[in-house]
């Protein structure tokens, strides 16, 4: 049994009269927190446990509150504070996603968009992972993305990687082209801001939920690109999806390209500069399809 759980547990006097802990195991660790199962005589837990000092407890708490409307991201809270987060325990038992499933997923991603605003950004700054995603709102997509997204995530790649003078000329020059020919969807929509795999859960009986939120209002088709970026489904996801809630016209030969550049940007800082090559692929089609100069 982890005796740091079980301090931080007793602590705080979390559990109710007369429960008491079985087990205890890590899980994960991930970026900044160390993640748990909890078992006692009363039900399973999971636990967040932030091994830094900062508001990334009560981010994801409030995160939660905001996306119980939906069967696949509802998540039970029992505590929240600065150092942890028990919440609800889900139990996984599959690893691959079969074929059936990215079906069922196209159609509930597509009912989880439909909450809807009339500014893009959020109420509040999100994470995704470690970082910070700023969300000052904005009635523009565009600017919203450009601003908050592309040039935040910009500068803090020029202050952290080494990013090449040619490489720079390029990213420049592909946000001029974004700036040119990125219109302003229909409608903005809340997205989970991080689906890719590791962050979707499958019972035995199939039952999906969803992790690891990172909120904002934006493009629904923002979301649709980062699961493109990661290989997360295919095409039954799209077939599905584009049933429930048209895709626009534009997504497979523009959006999808340049709405990826945002979440490689976001791992170069996370990951490294491995993501720079990944970066570098995306402006070199758009640079050589569009004969863009730079």
């Amino acid at each position: 049994m982890n005796s740091v759980v079980k301090n931080l547990i007793c602590e705080r006097e979390i559990l109710s009269i007369g429960e008491t802990i079985i087990n205890t195991s890590l899980i994960s660790i991930n970026y900044d927190f160390e993640n748990y199962y909890l078992e006692t005589t009363n039900r399973k837990y999971f636990i967040k446990i932030n091994k830094k000092s900062g508001d990334q407890c009560s981010v994801i708490n409030k995160m939660y509150s905001d996306i119980q409307f939906s069967p696949i991201t509802k998540r039970e809270i029992y505590y929240s504070d600065p150092k942890i987060i028990l919440m609800e325990y889900f139990q996984a038992e599959k690893q691959d996603l079969p074929i059936i499933n990215q079906h069922i997923f196209g159609e509930n991603i597509a009912k989880f968009h439909s909450k809807k605003e009339s500014f893009y950004g959020y109420e509040y700054d999100t994470y995704i992972g470690s970082l910070l995603q700023e969300n000052k709102m904005s009635h523009s997509w565009k600017k919203f993305y450009l601003n908050q997204r592309f040039d935040c995530l910009l500068n803090g790649m020029r202050e952290t990687l080494s990013i090449n003078p040619k490489l720079n000329d390029k990213i420049s020059t592909i946000r001029d082209y974004i700036d040119k020919n990125l219109c302003e969807p229909s409608e903005s929509t809340l997205i989970h801001g991080d689906i890719w795999s590791g962050n979707i859960l499958v019972s035995n009986h199939d039952k999906l939920k969803i992790i690891d939120p990172a909120l904002f209002y934006a493009d629904n088709e923002y979301e649709l690109a980062y699961i493109y970026l990661n290989g997360t489904f295919g095409r039954g996801f799209y077939d599905s999806y584009n049933h429930n809630n048209p895709i626009s016209n534009d997504f497979w030969q523009f959006k999808i390209y340049v709405y990826q550049i945002i979440p490689l940007m976001q791992y170069a800082l996370l990951e490294g500069p491995i993501y720079l090559k990944e970066i570098e692929k995306i402006l070199d089609l758009l640079i050589k399809r569009e004969n863009l100069k730079y």
